[in-house]
């Protein structure tokens, strides 16, 4: 069954209609209702080094996983 036009645009943005939100304020809000804890300065830096020491040789790297490695790494104190 087609979706007609209407309701497709209802969902979806069209050319032109995004923005960046840079309101420091609406940022914090949007994370606290989805849940989203941004990373330090410092873990950003680290999940950067190691992504691209890694990339081309582990297949399951993700994001998640260099971001738990950090925070395993710093509780035990090897950072």
């Amino acid at each position: 069954m087609p979706i007609a036009p209407d309701r497709l645009d209802k969902f979806t943005f069209m050319a032109g209609q995004g923005r960046f939100i840079t309101d420091p304020e609406v940022i914090k809000r949007i994370n606290k209702l989805t849940g989203f804890v941004p990373p330090t300065p410092e873990e950003q830096a680290y999940i950067a080094e190691q992504w691209e020491k890694r990339f081309d040789v582990e297949d399951d790297l993700s994001t998640d996983k260099l971001r738990a490695e950090y925070a395993h790494k710093k509780a035990l104190g090897e950072l």
